[in-house]
């Protein structure tokens, strides 16, 4: 008997010091799991230069902040959006994503992606941080959607070489020409007269992209708009929008300054074989590669009323959670504005940081050719935030491709792409 009590005695003490010890065990678990590194799954839709810049940065962000560690994952830009949409519907989507400022329309619909003012304002993260130009775009009925990361545009790059060889580049190392649009076409002609034959006075890709994103910023220099107030009428067949199609149409067919069917318009520039290019900030970082190129790069001419051109956006967004984890979306807050806050890293790749005080900071500055368009941040016309804004912009891009193939006229162009933008939007 006396045994069995002393053997009960040790049971309760060993049982004690194994509770003791699973509770020290617990205590330590919680701790290092409450100090552990946050993992961030990171999304981005980039090719080429910007991808390895993009990576770059990333690296960079985890060896100076070892509280976080994201982990990116680089998609291609044909199947990006319709994976984010389809990772975010079935609860599987990423931490954090680029979007292009374009794509918001589609996405904040669509409840693709999270309200960001309770979480900013948590992380004490400064909305007038900003560009305001840049940041309105991002702005749906008064709530914040995404932290801009930059803007990238249409600018107009200048051959140095064959401007200087024909004396057209000024004393500022600006090409010499009168304001206007007379006064670009009568420049462009100057030089078809005195450059080498082989020199194209203008180059840009003939279809897609370039005629479109060319007739937004001339159209945008008189204030033109794309759709009506109500989002639901085309609104850009009119006069201004007429006129500045007819521009890029006579510059190809009636005074053959642009030629026909250019497949690759920055190929052709960084080779030494055209004169003036309008392309996006991206190619600075192509053209620079180039050794041998003397180029010039500034926002473009204003041909018309005031300075605009066309421009998007890089955004950073959270991509919305049936169980969002706040830790999380304070980590992902603090990346995307810790991009933000070095974007003279990403200005490598040509784009326009989305925030004053990067673009005023010395590793910016001293950055050749980037100060020279840096004033485009304010010239951007971003277009309106729609949720057909991309088949709109299709329907445009295969109507205007009619018209620099020589098949359709201006206003058959425009009368046609009315018509198909109106049956879109009715439906």
């Amino acid at each position: 008997m006396k045994k069995l009590h002393l053997f009960l005695i040790f049971l309760l003490f060993a049982v004690t010091a194994l509770a003791g010890c699973s509770s020290k065990e617990t205590s330590v678990s919680k701790n290092e799991s409450a100090g552990k590194t946050i993992e961030l799954n990171y999304w981005v839709p980039f090719s080429g230069g910007d991808g390895d810049f993009m990576k770059a940065m990333v690296e960079e962000f985890n060896k100076t902040n070892p509280d976080i560690h994201v982990k990116m994952l680089n998609l291609k830009w044909e199947e990006y959006y319709t994976k984010l949409r389809t990772a975010v519907a079935a609860n599987q989507g990423p931490d954090v994503a680029v979007a292009h400022t374009s794509k918001l329309g589609e996405l904040v619909p669509a409840n693709t992606i999270e309200q960001l003012d309770p979480i900013v304002e948590k992380a004490g993260i400064k909305w007038d941080s900003f560009n305001q130009n840049i940041l309105d775009s991002t702005v749906f009925e008064g709530k914040h959607m995404a932290i801009p990361l930059d803007t990238h545009a249409m600018i107009m790059f200048y051959n140095k070489k064959i401007l200087s060889d024909a004396g057209l580049l000024g004393d500022n190392g600006e090409p010499k020409m009168e304001p206007g649009s007379e006064g670009f076409v009568q420049f462009l002609k100057q030089v078809q007269e005195k450059a080498p034959k082989n020199v194209m006075p203008f180059v840009a890709t003939s279809n897609g992209n370039a005629p479109f994103w060319m007739w937004w910023s001339l159209y945008s220099q008189m204030d033109g708009h794309l759709l009506s107030e109500d989002g639901k009428k085309a609104a850009f067949n009119n006069e201004k929008g007429k006129e500045a199609l007819q521009f890029i149409s006579d510059l190809v067919h009636k005074d053959q300054l642009w030629p026909k069917n250019v497949k690759n318009g920055g190929e052709i520039f960084a080779a030494g074989q055209a004169a003036i290019n309008f392309n996006g900030v991206w190619s600075t970082g192509t053209y620079e590669k180039n050794q041998g190129l003397e180029f010039g790069a500034v926002t473009l001419p204003v041909l018309y009323d005031k300075k605009a051109a066309w421009g998007d956006s890089h955004t950073l967004v959270l991509p919305a959670n049936k169980e969002p984890d706040e830790k999380k979306q304070q980590a992902a807050i603090q990346f995307a504005n810790w991009l933000a806050e070095n974007g003279a890293m990403w200005a490598k790749a040509g784009h326009v940081p989305s925030k004053p005080s990067v673009i005023e900071s010395p590793e910016f500055t001293e950055q050749q050719y980037r100060n020279d368009y840096v004033g485009v941040v304010n010239d951007v016309n971003f277009m309106p935030n729609h949720e057909k804004l991309f088949p709109i912009g299709d329907i445009l891009r295969a109507n205007f491709d009619l018209m620099m193939n020589g098949q359709a006229s201006v206003d058959e162009v425009m009368d046609k792409a009315e018509k198909e933008v109106n049956q879109l939007l009715a439906k």
